[in-house]
């Protein structure tokens, strides 16, 4: 079943060395390339497209190797882990980014005293404001 885009990895053997395919509706090409940079030290890397449209890797080793098939498994289960990590980041953007802010911002974005307030304690005196009049207008001229 060589080229065959429904499976996830497949590892074969021709003149470009060790073949491993990748179905890119499970695995993204980023998560492939971080991978192949990652097995550089030890494989010249290739990567393209089928014509079926899988992520075709051909895995070329550098120095001879007691098990290149072992080590091609390896490479298939680094691709998994990089999108892994990339399904991880994109989940959790939003609280990523949220940090980031609270850490460079010069002002709380989140209310601290808020998280363990009690409203009885009433910090910000809003109790006292009862009527309209207390409240002063936004745009008022001092009376004379």
């Amino acid at each position: 079943m060589a080229g065959d885009p429904r499976s996830n990895e497949l590892v074969t053997c021709d003149q470009d060395g060790l073949v491993v395919e990748f179905c890119p509706s499970v695995y993204r090409l980023s998560a492939v390339k971080q991978a192949a940079y990652k097995f550089g030290n030890r494989f010249h890397v290739k990567i393209g497209l089928t014509a079926a449209g899988a992520i075709r890797v051909a895995l070329q080793a550098k120095a001879s190797m007691a098990d290149p098939k072992r080590e091609a498994g390896e490479f298939c289960n680094e691709v998994l882990d990089q999108e892994l990590r990339e399904q991880v980041a994109q989940e959790t953007e939003g609280v990523r980014n949220l940090i980031l802010a609270q850490a460079f911002s010069r002002v709380s974005l989140t209310d601290e005293d808020g998280d363990d307030a009690d409203f009885h304690n009433d910090p910000l005196g809003i109790r006292g404001l009862r009527t309209d009049d207390q409240i002063p207008p936004a745009h008022s001229s001092p009376k004379g």
